[in-house]
């Protein structure tokens, strides 16, 4: 995914820190062993939260053990192994990833199309060890339908949002039923409209300078935002977090480390970062600091 989906770490606690971080390290463990090495050059913030989201459904409290790597070879640190959950994040990552390094070669950023074309021999060997054809299956039938928008150059941020949260909700609720399938679909789906929007408004200048799609720009004319339409833009987005809010909030509530990780998630760490879409008056009042690029 894209990184957006991450705590604000100064507002954690000390012991809620140290279980984000030995999430992420044993992650990185298990993505080596699962997929092979070099598959954790994928390795994102967005399946930590994948990977908390699953353990609350399931029940599980982490336990971390101390842990040497080749990044702290010198000293041991915590390590969290989720069991099979970590081997099943390691493997939707590893083919999320492959799946969008197809589609970056039909970008038009140079860069982009040559970081595609060095990446995907090593994620097409993870693809293969990740052996999930059905979900395989979805994927590219939501890259598919993303595509076709892009090709009749569809103004519709909200279909191509969709489409991607239908994608992530897919990945999300994948081997469950009833309930848990339901509740980890909606988190998905609206982390995965969340996640599109954000992403399109970043990339709002970039896209309109290289004529890349971005359904934003067509809808707009290509003409700078005007601060009522960014207004409308943060505003929509904030509902997709209260849907998200709203799906989380089913998820087993015990008052643990994952549940306050999961909080700042979306109370702190999401907001702040389209809190530059809000105008300078609203900005002034609020107090956030803004980390998103001006469009």
């Amino acid at each position: 995914m894209f990184g957006y989906v991450k705590p604000w770490l100064p507002e954690l606690r000390v012991r809620e820190e140290a279980t984000y971080r030995a999430l992420y390290c044993g992650l990185c463990r298990t993505m080596k062993k699962t997929v092979g090495r070099l598959s954790t050059l994928s390795l994102s913030y967005d399946f930590v939260f994948f990977l908390i989201c699953r353990l609350r459904a399931a029940g599980q409290i982490p336990q971390a053990t101390r842990r040497r790597c080749i990044a702290h070879p010198f000293r041991r640190r915590p390590t969290v192994d989720a069991g099979e959950i970590g081997r099943l994040a390691a493997r939707i990552s590893a083919l999320l990833t492959y799946d969008q390094l197809r589609d970056d070669l039909r970008d038009r950023g140079t860069r982009k199309r040559l970081r595609a074309r060095f990446l995907l021999p090593i994620f097409r060997h993870a693809r293969r060890r990740a052996n999930l054809p059905d979900l395989d299956a979805e994927f590219r039938r939501c890259l598919d339908s993303l595509d076709s928008l892009e090709r009749e150059g569809n103004p519709s941020a909200d279909a191509a949002a969709e489409t991607f949260g239908a994608l992530l909700g897919a990945a999300f609720s994948y081997g469950l039923d009833g309930a848990d399938a339901t509740i980890l679909f909606e988190i998905g789906r609206h982390v995965g409209r969340f996640v599109y929007l954000a992403d399109a408004a970043e990339d709002y200048g970039d896209d309109r300078r290289k004529g890349n799609y971005n359904p934003l720009v067509i809808a707009h004319g290509g003409r700078d935002m005007t601060p009522d339409e960014k207004n409308a833009l943060h505003t929509a987005l904030l509902l997709e977090l209260t849907g998200l809010e709203r799906a989380v909030a089913l998820l087993p509530p015990k008052r643990d480390d994952l549940s306050e990780i999961t909080d700042n998630i979306l109370y702190i760490g999401l907001p702040r970062r389209i809190a530059y879409l809000k105008t300078v008056s609203e900005e002034r009042n609020s107090g956030d600091a803004p980390e998103g690029e001006t469009i």
